[in-house]
């Protein structure tokens, strides 16, 4: 486990970072209340907030933290579902990344420069206004580029673009030694393949380097909520593999599709974006889509322009995120990736019989969301392992189980059980599955995290590569390398 600081290592922490001119808080002031972790449930305090401006910065303290063996983590936007970005246990230093705030596009090559402590939107909003450009990323204006696009980084537009991480072309990184390296194909190559998945691991990234595309002149965003699904397990099933089959349908489906499952004990609903025409679509796709299923409650269809339709997929908020940023939710969450072909029957009656018998009840305010990341002509799956240390190349679905309570309140066992038996109902029929790093699950141990986030190939890669540039382990979780 990560060491933790003493009083006294704090002590001497703390003038080393002085002597260093390296602006710094302590953790323990009650005024710092956009310091509690995202995840209420898991409220770690580090030893020592860094609050960098420059990599200069990172550099001195990493080696403040190295001299008096305290672990490091950084944080971007700080959504670790492990609090991850809190150190995950007491005692780490912070590298908070706030003030790298930097988004500069070239706009002969549609390359961006962009600060590791960005968030989303304001990623989103630079990029556009720069150039009408963009990039894929997940639907939460408020989460940060750092762990997002070093992790996977998926959103609807992924199947077209790929995920988050697959635009970095290239990384300005401090390592354990001090040291400031420009990662990318051609510089640092196993730097540049390991921080792409195991960023945590391995460095603190301070600038990325991200390949954008022009940003789509009109998208479609799309909602049906079709509770009928519901009513029967048999209908359930159905409804699940009618949707999957679509996936695969080569004659309707290309990349400019993206849609994901909110799975209910009461309802069903299938929402997504489309780049194309409100004319092609309706004419297309919704009419093979909803072929044989329930009819939909509720229909909600719009044309709209990129950012708009962001900004719908973010809740109607705004994509413009300003500090303190005191979003926070008290919960715990599973993951699961399903390969290719898909959900068998057995599986899905396994999971389904689940969430009907068990969900409807539940002692926990839960919700499935269950994403396509493959399917016909997925940008996601043309990329492998020797890509980038990210092993979820050839899958159909990720599953997202999350169950969550009020902010005050104790989170039960019995809600724990509840989560970890919905995440064991959808695997009990699937021969191969992992889980995805994004929604890093606290409850496994290190060697079940690296199995199914990584798998043996690029775990043993990424096990050379830090002992080759972290052999004293400054970069450290509960689950990291």
């Amino acid at each position: 486990m990560p060491s933790q600081a003493s009083p006294l290592d704090q002590i001497t922490l703390i003038g080393s970072l002085k002597a260093k001119k390296v602006p710094h808080k302590l953790a323990i002031l009650p005024n710092l209340p956009d310091y509690r972790t995202y995840n209420i449930r898991l409220p770690y305090k580090p030893a020592i907030i860094v609050l960098p401006e420059n990599e200069f910065h990172i550099q001195a303290a990493v080696l403040c933290a190295s001299k008096h063996g305290i672990k490091v983590q950084a944080k971007s936007g700080g959504h670790s579902y492990a609090s991850f970005s809190n150190g995950g246990v007491d005692g780490a230093m912070m590298i908070d990344l706030q003030n790298l705030q930097n988004i500069k596009l070239d706009t002969t090559l549609d390359i961006a420069k962009v600060g590791g402590g960005v968030r989303l939107g304001n990623l989103a909003l630079g990029l556009y206004e720069q150039g009408k450009t963009a990039v894929s990323h997940g639907t939460c204006a408020g989460v940060g580029i750092g762990g997002h696009f070093t992790h996977g980084g998926y959103g609807f537009s992924s199947r077209a673009w790929g995920l988050a991480m697959d635009h970095i072309v290239g990384l300005d990184v401090v390592l354990a030694d001090g040291s400031f390296v420009r990662a990318n194909k051609d510089n640092n190559q196993d730097i540049y393949w390991g921080m792409r998945g195991a960023a945590d691991s391995l460095g603190i990234v301070v600038n990325f380097y991200l390949e954008t595309h022009q940003a789509p002149e009109t998208v479609v965003n799309w909602h049906f909520d079709i509770p009928d699904v519901a009513k029967s397990l048999e209908g359930y099933i159905l409804a699940f593999e009618h949707v999957q089959s679509f996936s695969q349908n080569s004659s309707i489906v290309d990349r400019n599709i993206g849609f994901g499952m909110n799975i209910g004990a009461r309802g069903f609903c299938v929402s997504g974006t489309y780049f194309g025409t409100m004319e092609k679509f309706n004419a297309v796709i919704v009419p093979e889509l909803l072929r044989g299923l329930p009819k939909p409650a509720r229909t909600d269809i719009k044309e709209t322009d990129w950012l708009t339709s962001l900004k719908m997929l973010n809740s109607g908020n705004s994509l413009n995120i300003t500090n303190p940023y005191t979003e926070r939710s008290n919960f715990f969450a599973k993951s699961v990736t399903v390969p290719e072909p898909g959900m068998s029957r057995q599986a899905l009656e396994s999971y389904l019989t689940y969430v009907l018998e068990k969900g409807a009840n539940a002692p926990v305010h839960w919700f499935a969301l269950v994403d396509l990341y493959g399917g016909v002509d997925s940008q996601i799956n043309i990329k492998d392992e020797k890509f980038a240390a990210f092993q979820h190349r050839g899958d159909l679905w990720v599953a997202q189980h999350y169950g969550y309570i009020d902010d005050e309140a104790n989170f039960p066992d019995e809600g724990i059980e509840f989560i970890n038996g919905l995440n064991e109902a959808m695997v009990k029929g699937l021969p191969k599955y992992g889980a995805y790093e994004n929604y890093v699950d606290p409850s496994l141990t290190r060697k079940e995290a690296h199995e199914l986030y990584y798998g043996p190939t690029i775990t043993e890669r990424l096990k050379g590569i830090k002992e080759k540039i972290d052999p004293r382990n400054i970069f450290a979780n509960p689950q990291s390398i």
